[in-house]
């Protein structure tokens, strides 16, 4: 019987699960629009395209069985792809235009100078209102949250930069990106976050110090080189 079964010597291993599929193709669409998916199977440490059948679990888009997506109506979507004992699951988002300018405000309520600064960077800031405008235009299709470019300008003079972003089915708009001054050099990487709310983005963040908040950490080279660290409250933005 020892022979037959090793008295429990030997480890009892389970079979290994299937692998997932890898999804990819067009993520976020416009209503509308249309897009392909495609599956993608790990075969000895790479990846090959298999022709996996799909279906989708709403109505926000059409999706035919070899993974062409049309786009119906606003709203996330769970899609499934399946090729033999492998599946796999992705969300697409059927999403609202936010393209356009939208205007609003900043207002500064803190200021503290990093280590080292020879002179105050933070003098006159605190209490500083100044405009905020981000101009967003907006691809009807894109692949993995990547549908928003945007050019933003705050401060008078404007620092300006570009940014990349996206917006999904539940509002959300995603900007990240960096500005600069020309003159005194003011610049520094943002962060944004809003919800679209009817015509408006409002701010939102994970921070403590509340929603419409923004830690941010900037550099300028007049009076002299140095860094500093603000807190922005933003306003609601209206186009």
């Amino acid at each position: 019987m020892c022979a037959l079964t090793g008295c429990g010597e030997l480890p009892l291993t389970e079979p290994s699960p299937p692998s997932q599929l890898e999804i990819r193709g067009t993520t976020l669409l416009m209503p509308g629009a249309g897009g392909k998916l495609t599956a993608w199977l790990s075969d000895h440490a790479q990846l090959r395209e298999v022709p996996a059948t799909w279906r989708a679990d709403g109505d926000a888009i059409s999706i035919t069985g070899n993974g062409v997506v049309t786009a119906n109506h606003v709203g996330g979507v769970t899609v499934h792809a399946r090729f033999g004992d492998h599946d796999g699951v992705q969300t697409v988002h059927v999403v609202t235009s936010v393209a356009g300018t939208w205007r609003g405000t900043v207002a500064v309520v803190d200021c503290s100078p990093q280590p080292g600064a020879t002179a105050d960077p933070c003098q006159g800031r605190v209490g500083l209102n100044a405009p905020i405008a981000v101009a967003i235009t907006q691809s009807a299709t894109a692949d993995n949250f990547d549908n928003l470019r945007a050019t933003v300008q705050v401060f008078t003079p404007p620092a300006t930069g570009s940014f990349i972003g996206a917006t999904d089915s539940s509002g959300q708009v995603f900007l990240d990106g960096a500005v600069v001054r020309p003159g005194d050099d003011l610049s520094g990487a943002l962060k944004l976050r809003w919800m679209l709310e009817e015509n408006r983005l409002v701010p939102f963040a994970d921070g403590p110090r509340g929603a419409d908040m923004l830690d941010v950490l900037l550099s300028t080279r007049l009076p002299a080189p140095a860094s500093f660290g603000e807190t922005w409250r933003l306003s609601a933005l209206s186009r």
